[in-house]
């Protein structure tokens, strides 16, 4: 199966995983976002070649990442005793789970965060407001 999708070529190999692809790596910040890099199945992260090392603050590796999820079985659930934990111990789950290993893998800090409304997010047609996930991201 190949197509072109919004990250470009989207092939699957005999065994379901996309293969064959690049996707832009950009930072988000109050200012923009910018690239600074690429990512594919072989090479992984690879940085922008303009990307110098510097001082900078804001940079990924001087803050906590906040992780904006829904409750959603067997993605993200609360654990039993999730009143007596805090933080991101108070879940569980295969996304849980796997934001732990990425950010161990890729040496960042992050906060998972339910979404006040427990929606992914959609656009109100009247008011042209974004709910859910997607108005986190669009409003922070």
């Amino acid at each position: 199966v190949q197509v072109q999708g919004m990250t470009g070529n989207i092939q699957f190999d005999t065994y379901g995983r996309r293969t064959n692809y690049t996707i832009d790596v950009y930072e988000m910040k109050a200012a923009g976002s910018r690239k600074v890099g690429y990512w594919n199945e072989y090479e992984r992260f690879v940085p922008a070649l303009d990307q110098l090392p510097s001082n900078d603050t804001s940079s990924v590796e001087n803050r906590t990442i906040v992780v904006t999820t829904i409750l959603e079985s067997p993605y993200v659930m609360y654990k039993k005793n999730h009143e007596q934990l805090e933080g991101n111990e108070r879940y569980e789950g295969y996304c849980v789970d796997l934001a732990s290993e990425i950010a161990k893998h890729v040496g960042i800090k992050y906060k998972l965060s339910i979404v006040g409304d427990g929606k992914y997010g959609a656009r109100d047609p009247e008011t042209k407001i974004w709910n859910g996930m997607v108005g986190e991201l669009v409003y922070g």
